[in-house]
C-alpha cells in the first residue's frame, strides 16, 4: 500500500510563480496560491488546464482564496498525482480523491473539499 505521509510534497510557496507579462492590465491573479484568481473584490475563481492540452476544467467561484486554493489541489492530485504542486501541504491526506479523471467528477469532488474549509463566519 502506499503511504502518502512518506512522500515528498511539492508546494506552490517552495516554487513561486513566474510574473505575468500583462503590462496594461491590473493583476488578478492570487500572489502565492496558484490556479486562483480575483473575480471581483469578493470572489475568487479557481481552474486548472487539462494536462497535454488547451482546455481548463472549471471549478468554481469561492468566497474565499483557500477555498480555491483547495479546490485547485483536488485537481492537481486528481490530474497530476503526486508530480503536482499543491497550495497545501496537507492535501495529500485532507481532500477527498475524485472518483475518476472526468472533469464532471473533479468538479464536484472539488465543491465538496471547498466547502469543508468554508470559515464560519460566512455562514
Amino acid at each position: 500500500m502506499l503511504n502518502l505521509l512518506d512522500k515528498k510534497v511539492m508546494l506552490a510557496s517552495q516554487n513561486p510563480k513566474k510574473r505575468d507579462g500583462r503590462k496594461k492590465f491590473k493583476e488578478t491573479r492570487h500572489p502565492v496560491y496558484r490556479g486562483v484568481r480575483r473575480k471581483n473584490p469578493q470572489k475568487w475563481v479557481c481552474e486548472i488546464r487539462e494536462p497535454n492540452k488547451k482546455s481548463r476544467i472549471w471549478l468554481g467561484t469561492f468566497p474565499t482564496a483557500e477555498m480555491a486554493a483547495r479546490a485547485h489541489d483536488v485537481a492537481v492530485i486528481a490530474l497530476r498525482g503526486q508530480s503536482g504542486c499543491l497550495n497545501f501541504a496537507d492535501s495529500m491526506w485532507k481532500l477527498p480523491i475524485p472518483a475518476s479523471t472526468m472533469a464532471k467528477d473533479i468538479q464536484r469532488t472539488a465543491a465538496e473539499a471547498a466547502k469543508a474549509f468554508r470559515p464560519a463566519k460566512l455562514d
